[in-house]
């Protein structure tokens, strides 16, 4: 396994840090938890079928990862982060890629592990995972994710994600990546306007106001001057 305490290995974090840690909601990124890191290092073809050919050795491989993890809050955890952000995407445009009785035998009790480290730190569980998860959203709030990211529109209905599970976790994402290309300002705005209203005014504000996926080079200038002149409009 590699070192997670390799020197140097935050210090690209560290300026920001200085300069916002204190006063900003700063978060520390560890990419590809469990699962994402599991199917990276077998392909996804095998990861599916280990689930099922070979139990003992992707438990022991899950419980490395988990141990390599822990370790990585724990340099996170020296630091003034607020949350430590962590991704295993779950979803597919209409469910699960696995079955959830199959996700709670190879995974929640590591997932309990891990943010149990990072709330022993003081730090938000900040817990990303694409699609439709709804599935398993009860069970993220039983193990302690605190802000549930992205919320992807399409996959996701966010008046029922937030009939049910509004002011019991907080949100991040919601405004429809896809179609930031497309929209003009005012479709921008307006999509800003209803996730606010619908995930975070109801709830105290528990709403973090981002695009559901990182915005791609088609996305107009006019469309990111919208979509912040709609956040702070609000």
């Amino acid at each position: 396994m590699p070192d997670p305490h390799a020197p140097g290995r935050l210090d690209g974090a560290l300026p920001t840090l200085a300069m916002h840690g204190e006063t900003k909601y700063c978060v520390g990124l560890i990419h590809l938890m469990l699962f994402e890191r599991l199917h990276c290092l077998r392909g996804m073809e095998n990861t599916f079928a280990d689930f099922y050919a070979n139990e003992r050795e992707v438990s022991r491989l899950l419980e490395a990862l988990t141990e390599f993890v822990l370790e990585l809050i724990r340099e996170w955890g020296k630091t003034n982060v607020s949350a430590v952000f962590l991704t295993d995407d779950w979803g597919t445009q209409t469910g699960m890629m696995i079955s959830p009785g199959t996700w709670r035998k190879f995974f929640k009790a590591h997932y309990r592990r891990i943010f149990d480290e990072v709330h022993r730190w003081g730090k938000d569980v900040f817990f990303h995972s694409c699609g439709n998860v709804l599935a398993i959203i009860p069970e993220l709030i039983d193990l302690g994710v605190d802000v549930l990211d992205p919320i992807q529109p399409g996959p996701l209905d966010l008046n029922d994600v937030a009939k049910q599970f509004g002011g019991r976790i907080s949100f991040c994402g919601a405004i429809d990546d896809q179609c930031l290309a497309t929209y003009n300002p005012q479709e921008v705005k307006d999509s800003v306007r209803k996730a606010i209203e619908t995930l975070g005014r109801p709830f105290g504000n528990g709403y973090v106001v981002a695009p559901a996926n990182v915005m791609v080079p088609p996305v107009p200038l006019d469309n990111i001057q919208a979509l912040f002149e709609a956040c702070h409009g609000q």
